[in-house]
């Protein structure tokens, strides 16, 4: 059982709702939420405020007001994951019911594009 919310976490939440909601007709990855949402209200370590973003988002999940799929790829080695989310109010329950951008190998390309190399 998930532990109570701050009213400051509610307040995320409902935001990252709010924003789900206005977009029905495509799905957020947690690091756009964070760009978009998230970021604009006081977190500027950017892994600590996408851990805060991700974990509003599935308190979400878990409310049954959002839905969710992870997505997984290995890019040069590297694994990479990202979380995607999306309103309730959409007809759409599952990722590729988004179009050929969101179905395998297409969504798998585009989340291994994600990863950058900073240098050695």
């Amino acid at each position: 059982m998930a532990t109570p919310m701050s009213e400051g976490q509610h307040r995320l939440a409902d935001r990252i709702q709010q924003a789900l909601d206005e977009s029905v007709d495509s799905p957020w990855c947690v690091h756009r939420l964070y760009e978009e949402v998230v970021a604009s209200v006081g977190f500027e370590d950017r892994g600590n405020g996408l851990e805060v973003t991700r974990r509003a988002a599935d308190r979400l999940v878990e409310a049954g007001r959002a839905r969710f799929e992870g997505v997984s790829a290995i890019s040069i080695g590297v694994h990479c994951e990202d979380a995607l989310y999306w309103s309730v109010n959409s007809p759409h329950t599952a990722l590729e019911q988004f179009g050929p951008s969101y179905e395998s190998p297409t969504i798998l390309r585009r989340l291994a594009s994600h990863f950058q190399c900073h240098g050695l």
